[in-house]
């Protein structure tokens, strides 16, 4: 049947539209071989870690927990760059800083200049971070800052600083603070407090000391601060103890904690309500040292160590937790423990895996645009991860828990588990403080 001049001008047209298709088709695949072809062979990541020192029971867990990442996803061609449309093999490039903020400093600048990292990660804690932010910064550079809390390396007009793995330190400790003004109930009337001078306990000491004063029924009987360095907590213990608190709430970093609790073990010490920074995020660490019996009925955040987070994307606690030791032990890691700081090892691997499936390329205030991009929408083991506009974290914040002993007649690999509820805020609360301490 013949064609009407209609319909003829019709199958032009749609053979023109199919031409133009092929195309943009065409224009697609050849661009994306472009974008291939200028992919770097590797992703260079610049890391520090603390070998040795003070930081190093904080440290290392982290540094061990990166590269458990940076082999996962090595083993499957890399991590995928939206701009190269590929995967790309990942080289994490580490030095030693031995727990020296100068050191730290110093290796920051070396990772920048020296070995050109395409991406730039800090030590952990605040006082390790403090060293590589302003560096960073001179350089143009984005520190990808996975434990450093302190608001202080925060500000609007410093572009070049993300925080990932919990909330900042004016914020985390939210959970405690408000349970502060709960505690006349209990018929607390009397609080301690016992910190770290570094901005990371500092700062939640000082959200807990507004608390208390805010509170009148309550009355701080006790107010002291220390260096990091600290090791023997004997006297403190004891100056503590004669004044006679009803609550005892100490910050420390795992090792002050570490001999906190050992000074509390010696003297034969019970306070009748017991927080303590680390209790619950670094569980493993605090038991292998045989000082778990001290954490019996008393209070922590309980953060990703202990609790499950809802996820979205990458492993739940529990899930990382078997698939990390089982590494450690495939790798003969020895001294290496699960907890907080093996999650926010992990936690970095996931964002900078996901920002960079949204990046357009290597520069980094593109980085630092992809990494925005997650902000609201990335749930992980962490927590919610919400970003405040200056680059700090206002996600991933813990509910306070009390730690119970193990089940009476708990049998197996478990048996010595020690037991969890969560008691703020209400809306997450499983249980009612226990207060005195048996």
């Amino acid at each position: 049947m013949a064609w009407t001049r209609r319909e003829s001008g019709r199958r032009g047209a749609w053979r023109r539209l199919a031409a133009g298709a092929l195309g943009l088709a065409a224009v697609a695949l050849q661009a994306a071989a472009v974008r291939a072809a200028d992919a770097p062979a590797e992703i260079r990541i610049g890391t520090l870690y603390a070998g040795s020192g003070a930081m190093a029971s904080t440290s290392m867990p982290l540094h061990v927990a990166l590269d458990w990442w940076a082999d996962g996803l090595n083993k499957q061609g890399g991590v995928f760059v939206k701009g190269f449309d590929k995967r790309v093999p990942i080289r994490l490039i580490s030095y030693d800083d031995q727990s020296s903020p100068a050191l730290a400093g110093n290796l920051t600048n070396q990772l920048i200049t020296q070995d050109k990292v395409d991406i730039l990660l800090a030590d952990s804690t605040s006082v390790m971070t403090a060293a590589s932010v302003p560096v960073a910064r001179a350089h143009k550079m984005l520190l990808w800052d996975i434990t450093g809390s302190s608001p202080n390396f925060f500000s609007p007009d410093n572009p070049y600083i993300v925080l990932l793995a919990l909330a900042a330190t004016d914020r985390y400790p939210k959970s405690v603070a408000d349970f502060v003004k709960e505690m006349p109930k209990l018929g607390i009337k009397s609080v301690a407090l016992l910190y770290v001078t570094a901005d990371y306990t500092a700062f939640q000491a000082t959200a807990v000391r507004k608390a208390v004063k805010e509170t009148p029924e309550l009355k701080l009987v006790f107010d002291r601060g220390v260096p990091q360095t600290t090791g023997d907590y004997t006297v403190l213990v004891n100056n503590m103890a004669a004044a006679k608190p009803d609550a005892v709430l100490e910050f420390g970093y795992p090792a002050n904690e570490l001999s906190f609790l050992r000074a509390l073990s010696d003297n034969e010490t019970k306070f009748k309500f017991l927080f303590t920074g680390y209790g619950l995020t670094e569980q493993n660490l605090i038991r292998s040292n045989g000082l778990a019996d001290q954490l019996h009925y008393s209070f922590a955040l309980a953060g990703p160590g202990s609790y499950e987070f809802k996820v979205n994307y990458g492993l739940k606690r529990h899930e990382f937790e078997e698939a990390y030791e089982h590494w450690l032990k495939e790798k003969s890691v020895k001294g290496v423990e699960f907890g907080y700081n093996a999650i926010a090892g992990y936690q970095a691997g996931l964002v900078i895996e996901k920002a960079l499936a949204a990046a357009e390329s290597l520069d980094q205030l593109e980085l630092r645009r992809a990494v925005f991009t997650l902000s609201g929408n990335l749930e992980t083991l962490c927590g919610p991860f919400v970003l405040a506009p200056d680059g700090s974290q206002s996600g991933e914040i813990a509910p306070l828990g009390q730690i119970m002993p193990p089940a009476t007649g708990a049998k197996g690999a478990g048996k010595d588990a020690l037991g969890l509820n969560i008691v703020w805020p209400a809306d997450l609360a499983n249980a009612k403080p226990i207060y005195p301490a048996p």
